[in-house]
């Protein structure tokens, strides 16, 4: 519990400061909006994705389409941001990748350990990826949120912020229960050792991603600084 906690405030206080950082950076903003994109595209896709088959009930199926069109829209309104910077994002970097590989290995244990079958796993995984996303985006709404009072103007990338939280946290609450409810009585203990299996891999992936992030949000924010600052100085003179 205590390395949990401590990992957390970590991760939160070097992403903090990195977005802090990218405030004033144009090609630091799009860096980040860049990694949203990958998650909302990529790692949190691929899950849901596998959770449905031929053998998953109805109403998983109906909760991963809604929750695969709220995705689609997400990654939407990030490209739409981006696109307003002037940037195509790349695509994602081997990390990101990584980190989704240790989770499926980390499920794959478990793949016939349920009597639901390998739903419950990929579920649990979607649910964890989901509530990942919940800290990030709440992170970077009290960043432009402290903005938006220190201002007094709205941020139009905070508006798109709030609207991908509010999904999140719903993904992140309809995963976990969809994945308890398909578990029997019986195999409680094993849901829950596969839950802190994955919970410990995220957050494992975690502190390292951070420091990543923050060198590249630090070296795009100091690289537009260094041109940004002469030429305001230019003009004032």
């Amino acid at each position: 519990m205590l390395l949990r906690d401590l990992q957390h405030r970590a991760v939160d206080a070097i992403k903090a400061h990195a977005l802090a950082l990218a405030l004033p950076s144009r090609r630091a903003r799009a860096r980040i909006l860049t990694e949203y994109l990958w998650i909302e595209e990529g790692a949190e896709s691929t899950a849901l994705h596998r959770a449905t088959g031929p053998d998953a009930p109805a109403w998983v199926q109906t909760l991963v389409d809604r929750q695969l069109a709220d995705e689609r829209r997400h990654a939407r309104l990030l490209r739409e941001l981006l696109a307003g910077l002037g940037t195509e994002p790349p695509p994602p970097p081997a990390l990101a990748r990584a980190k989704l590989w240790w989770l499926e290995r980390a499920c794959a244990p478990y793949r016939d350990a349920f009597s639901a079958g390998p739903i419950v796993a990929l579920l649990a995984a979607a649910a964890q990826l989901e509530a990942t996303g919940v800290r990030m985006f709440a992170r970077h709404l009290a960043v432009l949120e402290a903005r938006e009072r220190a201002t007094g103007s709205a941020d139009p990338t905070a508006a798109v912020m709030r609207a991908i939280l509010a999904d999140e946290r719903r993904h992140a609450k309809s995963c976990a229960a969809a994945a308890r409810k398909l578990v029997r009585a019986d195999e409680r203990d094993r849901f829950e050792a596969m839950r802190a299996r994955i919970a410990a891999i995220d957050r494992a992936f975690g502190v390292t991603m951070a420091l990543g992030f923050w060198l590249l949000i630090a070296g795009r924010a100091l690289r537009d600084r260094a041109v940004i600052e002469p030429a305001q100085r230019a003009e004032a003179a």
